[in-house]
Formats: structure tokens, sequence, C-alpha cells
């Protein structure tokens, strides 16, 4: 007798195919369809002369070669003539999103935000103990959609988990880069072992598509095998010949942007690896690196994966952080200001997707976010279950209900990924001085539609970021009054007057905390209140024990590294269970970029 674990939805796709005949249709792709109605024959045409291209969707990428703009295009797949007259091909009433993929969930589009794992974990420790931390961070992070790159994840475990917190999983088969990796040597032994993946995970409902290379097509007799297996032993899911171009945006870029360019130039579609750098934790990073390489940066950092070449090169990082903050003088010096440039950028990622929803963006995962080692480069959060700042950046873009700012044409939007409309809404901007003097205030109505996205107002900010800092605070406001989403801004007309932000006086934040445990978890919630005239930047919150000092992990943090405006208030409470603590009390730190660190007393809940 064998127990099954097993779910129930249907995946539809919205895809461009070529007609036979030439003619580029947007058309809703419903594989289960041509599988209940006993169609033997593909009705998309994925072979390599099935494949074609057309004129490019987005323009190239900032840092690729000039040379390659000549050759940069879009490629689609084919409508078969089986596919002409399939139940499996309808047409789609919308052409928003073309060329790109969309994927729908029993009807509805899934705006897909998350990240690329790679391998499960560098020594293969894949106990479900050891996983599930990493799963409930991505998914309290806003992420809904993994993928399984180069089927590096290859236990029940991880589909397991996949399943319980509610991703998508973008399952990749074992061949990697096209033209630059060397191809199966045995195809007959690679689609055998890929007929046992298929059959062995095709009952969890996580699974969404199945790929066949990374950044290429597989060799035609891998490529329609992996056809013929998906369609006769599966039948339910699209097969995606390759991670980029096809349907998709191409791949990167790997290093620090410019956050104005993810709202233009990188915001194109269904993107399935864009990243920039991500330093840990001081405390992360302390605990793997030896203290004779903790600083000056040497190469026990390059083995931790920052380093000055390749797609990660951390030179154009390292240039942006001078030229906003100066040379950093210390490990922690440089750790802060590199925590600053990380917020901004990862919430930009994701803000510039939501700021064009569907129009044409339906997806952007990043490379990377599962650390299967200690690592410093792409991944939100830290081998050890530590979050930087990256993670509560991306968690702030990926609120259900949001309100942002556009940061290429100072718009404020509200997006809303949600399955419902919210109603009328209110949405306030305050623009302050950093002596935090009132410079703007302004207010609008706004509606939007369920897993849409509305623009609320314009703010004119050009003349009051003249050789100055200002901080920008966005708030929506429900019928009642409350606040259901806020957000808050540093900008500068010129990257040198961030420099601003070091003269700032030392915050002035008190911190109450109380503790309470039941059954396996304990909670934490701690109250922040900025009680000085300056803004307190970054306020980060570490747990502790109170007796050695060391963090407990994992820990779930409601939010982290916030910004406070003088008078303001944040609630944050933490979760964890009781064993991470092996009977410690708990004890709390908190610094800020523009304040020390000093410990926080947690006191028992009355």
């Amino acid at each position: 007798v064998k127990q099954l674990h097993f779910g129930i939805r249907q995946i539809t796709y919205e895809l461009s195919l070529l007609s036979p005949s030439g003619h580029l249709r947007r058309v809703l792709y419903n594989p289960t369809a041509a599988y209940d109605a006993h169609q033997t024959e593909p009705v998309v045409n994925d072979t390599h002369a099935g494949i074609r291209t057309i004129p490019a969707a987005d323009p190239l990428p900032p840092g690729y070669p000039a040379a390659w703009r000549a050759g940069w295009h879009s490629w689609v797949q084919s409508l078969t003539p089986a596919g002409l007259h399939s139940p499996a091909i309808q047409p789609s009433s919308d052409n928003s999103t073309a060329p790109y993929l969309v994927i729908l969930v029993n009807g509805v589009r899934i705006a897909c935000r998350g990240g690329n794992w790679g391998m499960d974990d560098a020594m293969k420790n894949v106990s479900r103990a050891h996983l599930e931390p990493y799963f409930r961070l991505h998914h309290d992070a806003g992420e809904n959609i993994i993928r399984n790159w180069v089927g590096q994840s290859t236990e029940k475990t991880f589909y397991d988990l996949a399943d319980k917190y509610g991703f998508l999983v973008w399952n990749d088969f074992w061949e990697t880069t096209e033209n630059y990796n060397i191809q199966p040597q045995d195809p007959q032994l690679f689609l055998k072992n890929a007929a046992d993946v298929i059959s062995r995970f095709r009952n969890h409902p996580s699974i969404v598509v199945w790929c066949g290379r990374n950044e290429g097509v597989p060799q035609p007799i891998v490529n329609q095998g992996l056809a013929r297996l998906i369609r006769t032993l599966d039948g339910t899911r699209y097969y995606a010949p390759s991670s980029n171009a096809v349907n998709l945006q191409g791949s990167g870029p790997y290093s620090y942007q410019n956050p104005q360019l993810y709202y233009t130039a990188l915001n194109h579609g269904f993107s399935m690896e864009t990243g920039t750098p991500s330093m840990s934790t001081l405390e992360s990073f302390k605990a793997w690196t030896p203290k004779p390489d903790q600083w000056p940066m040497d190469d026990v950092w390059a083995y931790h994966d920052w380093h000055f070449a390749g797609n990660g090169d951390t030179h154009p990082f390292m240039a942006q952080l001078q030229k906003e903050f100066g040379a950093p003088t210390s490990l922690a010096d440089f750790e802060r200001k590199a925590q600053m440039l990380d917020y901004v950028d990862y919430r930009a990622i994701f803000e510039g997707m939501n700021a064009h929803l569907w129009h044409p963006n339906s997806g952007r995962l990043l490379w990377m976010t599962q650390p299967a080692w200690p690592s410093n480069m792409w991944e939100v959060l830290s081998y050890d279950y530590d979050t930087q700042s990256s993670y509560y950046g991306e968690k702030e873009a990926l609120q259900p209900l949001h309100i942002q700012l556009n940061l290429a044409t100072d718009a404020v939007d509200v997006v809303n990924t949600t399955r419902s409309a919210p109603g009328p809404l209110q949405a306030v901007a305050d623009v302050y001085s950093l002596s935090n003097k009132a410079l703007l205030h302004q207010t609008a109505l706004v509606t939007v539609a369920a897993n849409r996205e509305a623009s609320a107002m314009h703010l004119n900010l050009a003349p009051l970021e003249n050789n100055a800092v200002i901080l920008v605070q966005l708030q929506l406001k429900n019928q009642s009054g409350k606040v259901v989403s806020r957000n808050l801004y540093w900008l500068a007309g010129n990257d040198s007057d961030f420099r601003q932000l070091s003269h700032l006086a030392d915050a002035d934040v008190t911190a109450t905390a109380s503790s309470s445990c039941a059954k396996q978890q304990c909670t934490i919630h701690i109250q922040l209140k900025n009680a000085g005239s300056d803004v307190a930047l970054q306020n980060k919150l570490t747990l502790v024990s109170a007796s050695s000092g060391k963090r407990i992990l994992p820990a779930y943090y409601s939010n982290n590294y916030v910004s406070l405006l003088p008078g303001q208030t944040r609630t944050i409470v933490i979760h964890y269970p009781i064993n991470a603590a092996d009977g410690a009390a708990p004890g709390l730190t908190l610094r800020a970029f523009n304040m020390p660190q000093r410990s926080v007393t947690v006191s028992a809940a009355q």
C-alpha cells in the first residue's frame, strides 16, 4: 500500500506562437485539454525548426557588449497543424504581455515573483528539518515561484515543501548552458532518468513547467524526447525548451545596476534570471570567515562569491558604494553601507516589475535566492538562515497590496496582486528634508482592480533634489483610515549627494520588547520609536541569546531594516522555534545606518 499526497489544480499558459502560415498569434494553451481529448500529436511545435525568431521585444540590457545588438531578438515556438484546431489552443483576448509567457492557476494570472535555487545544499544534507526554514523564509518574503535550476534539487522533500508553502516550481532538467557546457553523452540514459523524474514527481501540484535546458535548447534527440515524455507521462504541463529567450526575456544582468533601470530597460516580460550583489549580515559574515580574512577584502571573500570578475563582478557595486557613501574604512562600515545599496536595488527589481504589471511584465526571478553554501552574492538570505537588507527590500515590494514610487518617472503607483478589489483607497505622499522640514504633501484617491496596478499621482521631485537628499514617505490608507501599506525612499539629484547621510546625527531610537512561548514556538513583540529629530535609517534587529550573544536561528521577522522618521513608531514581531534557542533566554541587539549597536532588554510578556 502506498500513500500519496497530491493536489488538484489547472495550469494554463498564455503564449505567442507562430502559425504554419507565419502569423504570430497570442493564445491560451491548456495542455490538459489535448490530453483529455486523447490527442497524441503535439499541438506546439517545439522542435528546433519550430522555434523561430521575431523582432526583439525588449532592448539589449545594459552591460552587454554592443556587438550583440545586431543579433538581439526574441524567439517563439510554433503551432503545429494539429494545434490549429485543437481544444488545447484558444485565442487570447489580451495581447498586452506578448510575446512573453504568462502562467495561470485555475484561470487566474499569477504575477510570478521568486528566485532560482541551485543545489539544495552544498553537502546534500537535505532533511526536511534543514530545508523547511528556507521555504518558510521565501514564503514570508512574498515569493511564489522557485526555479529548480538544472534539476539540482532531487529529493521528494523539496517538492513536498513547495506544495505545503504554495510555491510554483519551474523544473529544469539537467542540460546546462548551450555552447558553453558539454551536452549529454548518453541521450538515452538522460531520457530514462527524465522519465523517472516525471513519473515520480508529476503528482506534485507545485510543478508548473518542465524546462529542457538552461539558456539554450537541448540537442534534437533530447529536446524531442523530453517533449514526448512530458506529453505522454504527464500531459498537464507546458514544456519550455529553454529557460530564456523562448517566450521569455534574455538572462541577466547580474551585477549592480542603477535602480531606475529596473523600471525601464530592465523591465520586460518574464525574466528568469536577474541579480545584483547582496552582502550578508555582519554577524553571518563573521560567523563563517576567519578573523584575519574579514578585512580588508581578500581571496577568502572570493571563495564566498564576492569577486571582481564575471557575471557577479562587484566592481560596479564597489564604485557605486564609494560614490554614495565614500570608501569603507572597516568591515562594519562596509557592511552598513552595502546594506543601504542592497535594500534599494532589490526593492527596485520587484517594484520595477510591479510598475508595468501585465504591460508587459508577468514574471521576475532572482538569480539566485537559495544559499547552498555561505555566500555574499545574489542570495537574499544566508546559509545559516540569517536575512539581510535585500530580503526586506524584496519583501517590501512583494506586499500583496502595495504603494510605491516609480524611480524613473516619480509616479506613485498602487499594486494589487490579490484576487479582489479593495475599494477606494487614499494615497498620501510626504516629502521631507534631512532636517525634517516638510517640503511636499500630496494626496489622491485611487481604485485598483484585482491583480492590477494603478497610477495614483505624480510627484514633482526634481526641484527638491537639487544638491540635497530628500525623504519620500508614501502611505496607503483604506476607507477607515488605516494604513495598509507604507514605503520610504531616500533620493538625491546626484549620487555624491547621498554622502550627506553620513553626516546625520546618531539616531535616538527607543525599543521595548516582550517575549512569550506556547507549544514549540516563541514570539517577541518589539516596538521601536524614533524619539530624536533626525531620520533613523535601516534599524536592524538581531535576535540573540541573552547569555552568549549568539544569534538565534532560524528566526522569522515581520520586518527589519526599517527606517523611521522623527516621532514614528513601528511594531516588529519575531517568531522562532523553541529548540533554536537551546533553552537560552532571548535578547536583542539594535543598530541602524546612523546609530551604533546596543542591546535591547527582552521582558516576559504580562
